[in-house]
């Protein structure tokens, strides 16, 4: 597989960068992480302002009309800075199920302000994964629980699993987020997700898919799957950045520890997960581009490089930095909560990796039966 980006996206990673930089505050990371309820307001502004919300819309509801591989790459090197809100891929889910699934009418009501960031939006389909009992459905209300949910705290729209009570059937929902929906933060090791418990009393909700809707979830869940990755690999090329560079800087017997070999295979190991991760996150967005019939198994896999990817090299870099890497100080810290709060997200790598070996096995006894 082959793919370069083209002028217009090298232009919107670099003015990205740019902005982030200029933007990017560890001290203000690192008071979010001692407080639950709060995330970057300065980066969720810039979102905004850079009109990053709106890359995937179309132009007819507000949109840049762009695509997921522009929202992907705005994602990564969101991730090289750790930036404190989940909303863009949060918010890029509900959009996408608006767009797949939703009445015309209601497209046009809620995408425009999606666009703008005035409405966030969260999802949770988990229950797409594990196959546990979702919330109850009855005469358009949600009654039940959800949680932890990211930007549960923030957000306006959630699109969820349910089951309808009138037809005993799973449905995909669109619920709105009022009074009705009680919300409890929940304290973790990285506050600035937005992290709720969701308790529905009679939240209002709407059916958006009513016949094969776990299949429409796990689609749903696949493609904000193929955002995540893209988050998650800035944050592996992160870590290994500064792993790289404190390596040939730091001297210990006259001479740099990156000479030494156990630190050279350390960041070689990062760098080859890095790699893999990029190749894999690379064959997810474009089969999202291209609605591939794959896009599971590719989300799914880039989900799997991604989470080893961002790990590894969080952890590696801790240990290449020595005494200095573990301290609050640090800035690595930031990337090593950031990496292990993107891999529960979205259901854990076990259940991804059934998901994967599920589709493949069926896959390949098409293909012989064919």
């Amino acid at each position: 597989m082959a793919f370069l980006l083209d002028d217009d996206q090298r232009q919107i990673v670099r003015e990205a960068e740019r902005l982030l930089a200029d933007s990017f505050s560890p001290d203000r990371l690192r008071g979010l992480l001692e407080r639950t309820g709060s995330h970057d307001e300065v980066f969720w502004t810039a979102c905004r302002e850079m009109g990053w919300t709106a890359i995937t819309l179309a132009e007819a509801h507000g949109g840049l009309d762009l695509g997921p591989v522009e929202l992907c790459l705005t994602a990564q090197v969101a991730g090289r800075f750790a930036a404190g809100a989940p909303f863009l891929s949060t918010s890029f889910g509900v959009s996408e199920a608006l767009r797949l699934h939703g009445a015309p009418e209601l497209r046009a009501r809620l995408l425009p302000s999606l666009g703008t960031g005035e409405t966030i939006g969260a999802v949770d389909l988990s229950a797409a994964l594990d196959g546990v009992r979702p919330p109850e459905l009855r005469d358009g209300a949600l009654h039940g629980a959800l949680g932890p949910v990211a930007a549960g705290l923030q957000a306006d729209l959630l699109v969820t699993l349910a089951q309808d009570v009138a037809t005993g059937t799973d449905v995909l929902a669109l619920v709105e987020l009022d009074a009705r929906t009680l919300r409890a933060p929940v304290e973790t090791f990285d506050n600035s997700r937005g992290y709720a418990d969701l308790t529905f009393e009679g939240a209002p909700a709407m059916i958006l898919v009513a016949t094969d809707a776990r299949k429409a979830a796990l689609d749903l869940l696949a493609r904000v799957a193929a955002v995540v990755a893209f988050e998650q690999l800035g944050v592996a090329e992160a870590c290994l950045e500064r792993a790289r560079a404190f390596a040939n800087e730091r001297q210990a017997f006259g001479q740099p520890i990156g000479k030494f070999q156990a630190i050279k295979h350390r960041i070689a190991e990062i760098y080859v997960a890095t790699e893999l991760a990029r190749g894999a996150a690379l064959r997810a967005v474009l089969a999202l581009r291209d609605n591939a019939d794959d896009l599971v198994i590719r989300a799914g896999a880039a989900r799997l490089c991604a989470i080893e990817a961002s790990e590894l090299a969080a952890r590696e870099a801790i240990q290449t930095h020595g005494a200095i890497g573990v301290t609050w100080e640090h800035d690595l810290h930031l990337y090593y909560r950031r990496s292990r709060a993107l891999a529960l997200e979205l259901g854990a790598a076990g259940r991804w990796e059934d998901v994967v070996a599920e589709r493949l096995v069926a896959r390949h006894a098409k293909d012989l039966t064919a």
